[in-house]
């Protein structure tokens, strides 16, 4: 073994399957090629390794919706980087809105292929004993070493736009969804509701605080993500489980989204402050999925 200080296992071989896995269908078959199939989840990984300039996300199959002024704002990936860049432009409470729901209608040459989940129409029984995981790894930054930005994101309906322009209230339509939300006091807060969405629940985490620490600039980052588990969607029943840096900080209890028919996507949503107060928000990474089809929790039967 290496002295490497990265943790894990290491081998020095390929790791195979044995003459039992799948009764011997995947004997000696790399592993990694088959083992997410032997899950009854269907996850997807987005880690935005594919440089792309301003205007390629709607190809992808973004929505993309200006709020407010928004003077030139931009979102790119670039390849020293490797994260998702998402600036607002430099108009006062303004910014965009970026949302996973339309065609994309790039060619494969010019435009990212995107591994993310796609929007998904819920109906009454779509989500019975289904469950939904979601992790981002996000950062934050100001041009001074205050916050006075905002941003929401994760698992919404469809609406024109998450906040308040002026304060960053958030102003959801009925539906709601399940994500994250940052106000101008820096509050990390946290939603999951069929309702309207007006309101969050702490999680203890402040940017505005974690932003005074670093250098006009800089970004700080978090890793943030929610697994949610319905009972009987249309009575909105289940919970939801959030977690904060690989810690959970928050369930929330019924009142489910995806209880009727309404439309989702991963979404984001990210606005300057007021003067003097301009911020970017960058995705590292999204991971997305839901249980399989006919996978219901416990997961004691289905042949998944």
């Amino acid at each position: 073994m290496s002295n490497r200080e990265i943790r894990g296992t290491h081998f020095q071989g390929a790791i195979l399957g044995s003459d039992a896995a799948e009764g011997g269908l995947f004997a000696d078959v790399p592993v990694a090629a088959f083992e997410q199939t032997r899950t009854p989840y269907q996850l997807q990984v987005e880690d935005f390794d594919y440089p792309f300039a301003d205007g390629l996300l709607a190809g992808a199959g973004f929505t993309v919706t200006n709020i407010g002024a928004a003077a030139s704002p931009t979102e790119v990936v670039d390849a020293a980087t490797g994260y998702l860049l998402l600036n607002p432009g430099t108009g006062d409470d303004d910014g965009t809105q970026v949302a996973y729901n339309a065609a994309p209608s790039g060619t494969e040459t010019s435009t990212p292929q995107l591994n993310l989940l796609g929007p998904i129409t819920s109906t009454a029984t779509l989500m019975d004993n289904r469950e939904m995981i979601m992790k981002f790894r996000v950062g934050f930054s100001s041009e001074t070493t205050t916050w006075g930005g905002k941003a929401c994101f994760g698992w919404i309906t469809t609406d024109t736009s998450f906040m308040a322009p002026a304060t960053g209230a958030l102003t959801i339509a009925a539906g709601g969804g399940t994500g994250f939300h940052v106000g101008e006091d820096g509050v990390l807060g946290v939603f999951s509701t069929n309702a309207a969405v007006t309101s969050s629940t702490a999680t203890g985490t402040n940017v505005k605080t974690d932003i005074a620490g670093v250098t006009a600039g800089d970004f700080v980052w978090y890793t943030l993500g929610f697994r949610t588990r319905w009972t009987d969607a249309s009575a909105g029943t289940g919970h939801t489980d959030f977690y904060v840096n690989g810690k959970k900080t928050n369930t929330i209890t019924n009142t489910m989204p995806m209880d009727s028919t309404e439309g989702y996507s991963i979404a984001f949503e990210y606005l300057n402050g007021a003067a003097g107060f301009n911020m970017d928000m960058a995705v590292d990474y999204v991971v997305s999925g839901l249980s399989r089809p006919g996978a219901y929790y416990p997961y004691s039967g289905g042949n998944w």
